[in-house]
């Protein structure tokens, strides 16, 4: 039995995807518990799929890992990251960006939180102040103004719900049925997990910059999205729309 779907979404990260894949490597060699890997390549334009591909080849042998490439029309992280953890197996999922900036060394401990009961994990870049440093200021700027949303649509404080570094039950989140196709599945499954009643611990964490590339966040195109899972949130708690 698989323990941990590690999905890792691409969309032109020919630069950064072996450094995050040797990361990875590294870091499941340590642990007990049983690892697979897909990596979904989202029809990138550069070099992404055959230098992921090389590397799959040399690495196979130890490792359990797949590489997807989702032909479908390009629809957002959120699609993607549904359609790896879809072909997933492991009790558990967590999302890892391609870019390497996520503190994936804290997996290990996530994971002891999910086998004492928790239904979702997650890790926050504000429970220490000094962690935050590497978040732009316009992000910052927004989070402010969401939180205020999230106290409203969930009865509670929240402080990082957006950030999709987050290790939860596979099944039980598929099952309570993510749609989100761009960045906002992340609020969505943090949601959903609190509105189920399941038990959500955070932890802790800070994330790095990406070394090459640019983020492929767009405040214009996300904004909609949030706001959507923030309204559909609220509904459903006060039971008048339910949201699953």
């Amino acid at each position: 039995m698989i323990d941990l779907t590690i999905v890792i979404p691409c969309f032109n990260e020919q630069e950064n995807i072996i450094l995050i894949l040797e990361k990875v490597k590294n870091l499941i060699y340590k642990q007990n518990f049983i690892t697979e890997i897909i990596v979904v390549d989202d029809q990138s334009a550069d070099k992404t799929f055959e230098v992921t591909n090389n590397w799959l080849i040399a690495n196979s042998k130890n490792l359990n890992i797949k590489l997807i490439r989702r032909d479908l029309d390009r629809r957002g992280y959120g699609a993607v990251v549904r359609y790896g953890a879809a072909f997933g197996t492991g009790r558990y999922c967590i999302f890892i960006s391609a870019d390497a900036v996520d503190p994936i060394e804290l997996i290990p401990e996530m994971y002891i939180e999910m086998e004492k009961g928790s239904c979702l994990v997650q890790c926050s870049r504000y429970l220490v102040e000094t962690d935050n440093h590497t978040i732009p200021f316009k992000y910052k700027f927004f989070q402010y103004f969401f939180r205020k949303g999230v106290i409203l649509a969930t009865g509670q404080r929240i402080l990082d719900s957006t950030y999709s570094f987050k290790m939860f039950r596979r099944s039980d989140i598929l099952a309570l049925g993510i749609t989100q196709n761009r960045f906002s599945i992340s609020p969505e499954i943090t949601f959903k997990s609190l509105l189920s009643g399941g038990k959500v611990t955070y932890i802790a964490g800070a994330q790095s910059t990406r070394i090459y590339g640019i983020s492929k966040f767009n405040f214009l195109k996300e904004g909609p999205g949030y706001l959507y899972c923030l309204f559909r949130c609220f509904l459903h708690r006060l039971k008048i729309i339910y949201w699953f």
